[in-house]
């Protein structure tokens, strides 16, 4: 019974870090739009469905968990959509990302230890 309830625990970590690493590579997306690695926005644009696609995938494991740091998820997907639509690295951008980030993983974690 003990083995059971580890498991639950570390099916969310593992679900959190695959969210988080999603999350990472769609915001490199538009970092690379932003530096000019594509030639034109059609060039990034399969490469950003792709990002967009995977991580709305990961956050549909994370949304109906009522235990899962859903609000600080979609507050970091909110955030990395809005990447997608702006021309030019918006002053500040990688600092709230940064902070949103933090925010999803600090939540995580506390949900993590309040299922120990």
């Amino acid at each position: 019974m003990a083995q059971d309830r580890a498991r639950v625990p570390l099916a969310h970590r593992l679900t959190y870090a695959a969210f988080l690493t999603a999350t990472d590579a769609e915001a490199r997306v538009a970092w690379h739009r932003w530096r000019g690695d594509y030639p034109d926005r059609e060039q990034a644009l399969p490469r950003a469905d792709a990002a967009c696609t995977r991580t709305q995938a990961e956050f549909h494991v994370i949304d109906p968990d009522a235990l899962a740091p859903a609000e600080e998820a979609r507050a970091l997907v909110e955030c990395i959509r809005s990447m997608h639509t702006a021309d030019d690295e918006p002053q500040g951008v990688w600092a709230r990302c940064t902070a949103l980030r933090t925010a999803f993983v600090d939540a995580a974690r506390q949900c993590l230890a309040d299922q120990l």
